[in-house]
């Protein structure tokens, strides 16, 4: 059971380092000709979504999750027309989201570095705080935009963050994980 949840945790965390480093390589080689673009394609897609979710509704039995899809597809229908109609949307919520989620991630980074590499005894461990420390702050510069006169070097900084919260996501599994010893 106990492995089951280690190994369940490791996909998880590689999911999310691979996820992350996929979206910030994109938001770096994004030139920014294609951002409006990028909105209009999101915007679509939420839309096919919704349209989705309504099919779905229809076709199957109703029950309380259908109904909960169902709400959450109305939900990305509004943000599909929100993403048509509002020209910087897409900005703004980027902004919010990287800014969340380093702060989030450094926190968690930083309790994992106490709680579980400092007991296991490896040399370094105190790294993951500093690491995990400068993402709390690449956050709080994210929510803080002083790079919002400029779309691009916003974008820039935006996958920025994000490698390098997928960098401090693979170096944390690799500290916490596990090592099997011959001797014991």
């Amino acid at each position: 059971m106990l492995f089951e949840s280690l190994d369940r945790i490791k996909r998880n965390t590689l999911m999310s380092t691979v996820v992350l480093m996929f979206f910030g390589l994109v938001l770096l080689l994004l030139p920014e000709t294609y951002f409006p673009f990028l909105s209009s394609a999101l915007g679509f897609a939420l839309a096919v979504l919704l349209v989705y979710t309504i099919l779905c509704f229809l076709s199957r039995e109703k029950n309380l999750m259908a109904y909960i899809r169902l709400s959450l597809g109305f939900l990305s229908g509004v943000f599909a027309c929100a993403f048509f109609i509002f020209d910087g949307l897409l900005l703004a919520i980027l902004s919010w989201l990287v800014g969340t989620l380093p702060i989030l991630f450094g926190f968690y980074g930083i309790y994992h570095a106490i709680a579980f590499a400092r007991r296991s005894g490896r040399k370094g461990w105190w790294m993951l705080i500093v690491l995990s420390a400068c993402l709390i702050v690449f956050g709080t510069f994210v929510f803080w935009n002083p790079w919002m006169d400029s779309t691009h070097a916003f974008i820039q900084i935006i996958g920025g963050t994000l490698l390098y919260s997928a960098f401090i996501s693979a170096l944390s599994l690799i500290w916490l994980w596990p090592i099997h010893r011959e001797n014991e």
